[in-house]
């Protein structure tokens, strides 16, 4: 009976031995687990702060500018190479890191360079439509 006893014993001991190192790893795992939580919090507190800063931004910018002749110029999804159509005539945007760009952002669009564009005859066209009495 001892000698089953001391079997046992050697046993359970192999098998907690042998579990120690999957414990370990699972604090391992799960301490990476937390830390990486950790990093998406403050990421999303980055960005949340980003924002909250872009669309204060955003704002200012639109109440201490003057009322705007043509609101197509306070459009947000502007990417360089639109074009927009104005009383005056055609222009482009030019591309600008301003919250609310300007008219200096715009270049007009002459027959010249109407002529130069892959859309030729459609500016060329609206280029030379006269407005409606």
């Amino acid at each position: 009976m001892a000698m089953t006893r001391a079997f046992f014993y050697c046993g359970l001991s192999s098998a907690l031995a042998m579990l120690a190192p999957a414990a370990a790893e699972a604090t391992r795992d799960e301490d990476a687990r937390v830390e990486w939580l950790l990093r998406i919090d403050e990421a999303r507190e980055r960005y949340d702060a980003f924002a909250t800063r872009v669309v204060a931004d955003r704002e200012r910018a639109v109440e201490t500018r003057d009322a705007r002749q043509d609101a197509r110029l306070d459009d947000p999804t502007l990417r360089k190479g639109d074009i927009i159509v104005t009383q005056t005539g055609l222009l482009m945007f030019e591309g600008s890191d301003k919250i609310a760009p300007d008219i200096s952002d715009f270049a007009p669009i002459g027959e010249a360079r109407a002529r130069r564009s892959e859309h030729s005859a459609t500016l060329l066209g609206i280029l030379r439509a006269r407005p409606a009495r």
